[in-house]
């Protein structure tokens, strides 16, 4: 690799890893926020939140390694231009030709790579932070159900235990209230004897009762009362929603792989109306990752502009793309989704659209007009 080449790599390096990770920590805020709170809250182990983190990074990936591509290449061409490196190139017959080669192999690396990655490593990450994740929130119930205590951590019930065995965890004289809201009735559940269980393929913890009784208060002024007696009942527990959030049973496209998509929609009926919005999530998993490319080939050009702005016009540039670039991505999946463009052209329209910036901005820069002047040459 040409000495130049890697110098240009070289200084995007820096750029690109504090890109992302601010990116990412902006964009995972809130997750990172109810990681916390678990510690916080439940005792959770602190290195088990690193571990939670470390599984939920990655899904940021397909947005923030394309962002930080760009502020990279704009930051890398902004200190060259300040420190008039760009010049001394110019003089010294290296034009702007010569750079695109790096830029554009590792635009496609980048793209290949994040395409690899999300149809087959994310999944896997995905898979343990919900593993992990369900495991940790079955041990805190187990440990949140305590014998005399009222415990108001499930969501929609409060949960009484007269006794719990500390060897079998086996749970005696066990009360259930489930407080009524529009639409349901107050429910009043009590049983001889009760065991948690878990059912990890779907992300379910169960609290198993036998002997007991479930009464129902209904009807005007809670005037109907309505006993029925049972020797087996199941109910679902959630500690404080959170197993909610990560169940999957009717899986979105956006959680699955290419293949599954493909295979999903290959079995649709042409007119269902699931068809438009799956294949549209099918292109939007291959479009994005090409972002890594379409953005590097605008950032080069447009970089060259910061002689004038300082290095702060690089920001500037960045964020204006990054903006444009996601209003279009939003427009296509609204569009994509109602049928009223084809899926490919939906999601693909942004990265024509940086693809022509990115001509646009190449043309002057190679003209050597205007701002974008950067000289002809090798």
């Amino acid at each position: 690799m040409p000495r130049i080449h890697r110098y240009l790599l070289q200084e995007m390096v820096l750029p690109f890893f504090m890109a992302l990770g601010v990116i990412s920590f902006l964009l995972l805020t809130k997750q990172l926020l109810n990681l916390v709170d678990l510690v916080l809250k439940n005792g959770v182990s602190p290195l088990i939140v690193l571990r939670l983190v470390a599984y939920i990074v990655p899904a940021t990936f397909a947005i923030t390694v394309p962002m930080s591509l760009l502020v990279a290449v704009l930051l890398a061409l902004g200190r060259l231009a300040t420190d008039l490196e760009l010049t001394a190139l110019r003089a010294g017959g290296v034009g702007l030709g010569r750079l695109y080669t790096p830029l554009v192999a590792l635009g496609l690396a980048a793209s290949l790579g994040m395409l690899g990655f999300n149809e087959t490593l994310l999944p896997r990450f995905n898979e343990a932070y919900k593993l992990l994740f369900y495991q940790v929130l079955s041990r805190r119930s187990d440990v949140a159900l305590q014998a005399g205590v009222w415990v108001k951590d499930f969501e929609g019930m409060l949960v009484y235990v007269d006794s719990k065995d500390p060897v079998t965890h086996q749970l005696s004289g066990v009360t259930i209230i489930r407080p009524g809201d529009p639409g349901r009735p107050t429910q009043w559940i009590h049983a001889r004897s009760g065991r948690l269980s878990g059912d990890p393929s779907g992300y379910r913890l169960n609290l198993d009762l036998y002997q007991g009784s479930l009464q129902t208060v209904d009807g005007p002024q809670d005037s109907n009362l309505t006993t029925l007696d049972f020797n087996y009942s199941r109910f679902d527990l959630d500690l404080g929603g959170a197993l909610g959030q990560i169940r999957d049973n009717n899986r979105q496209p956006s959680e699955m792989t290419i293949r599954e998509i493909r295979r999903d929609t290959a079995s649709m009926a042409p007119g269902d109306p699931r068809r438009a919005h799956w294949l549209t999530e099918m292109h939007k998993k291959i479009a994005i990752p090409f972002a890594c490319l379409f953005f590097l080939l605008c950032g080069l050009p447009l970089g060259t502009l910061t002689r004038r702005g300082g290095r702060m016009l690089g920001f500037v540039f960045a964020l204006g793309l990054i903006f444009a670039y996601y209003v279009l991505l939003s427009l296509g999946q609204t569009y994509g989704d109602a049928a009223r463009v084809p899926a490919w052209l939906a999601m693909w329209a942004p990265n024509l659209a940086m693809a022509a910036v990115a001509a646009v901005a190449a043309w002057a820069a190679f003209d050597g007009r205007g701002p974008f002047s950067f000289g002809r040459g090798g």
